[in-house]
């Protein structure tokens, strides 16, 4: 068992600069669920899916893909609620808009992830 809170750990998830280093922070059969009906919506468990789901997301951006946490709260021993921004431009299409998630980290490691957008038919479609 690992000293780092919840909180800790997601705070270092939004920091992390890179994919493989985020995806290390995860249980390998973590779970990222994203609300919707996008290309990128719906649960994504273990390494790969996730690592794949970020590709895309970025590459339907343009690589212009930006999100920061607003605030986070722990929510428990292993649960952190979360505040967020996220942008993103390309071609005939953009996306400025919050959402919330709800992390859930045990043993150091993330295990699951749930994110819900204020305006969900702005996200599908720019994730079409």
């Amino acid at each position: 068992m690992t000293d780092i809170t919840a909180v800790g750990v997601v705070q270092k998830a939004w920091v992390v600069a890179e994919v493989e280093g985020f995806v290390k922070l995860w249980d390998p059969d973590g779970v990222w669920t994203h609300s919707g009906h996008s290309q990128i919506s719906g649960p994504h468990s273990g390494h790969w899916e996730i690592t794949e789901m970020v590709r895309i997301a970025f590459e339907v951006s343009g690589g212009t893909l930006k999100a920061q946490p607003i605030e986070l709260a722990a929510a428990g021993k292993d649960s952190v609620l979360g505040y967020f921004e996220l942008e993103a431009q390309r071609p005939g299409a953009k996306i400025h808009q919050c959402g919330f998630q709800r992390w859930v980290v045990h043993n150091g490691k993330i295990v699951s992830l749930d994110t819900v957008y204020c305006d969900q038919d702005e996200f599908d479609e720019f994730f079409k």
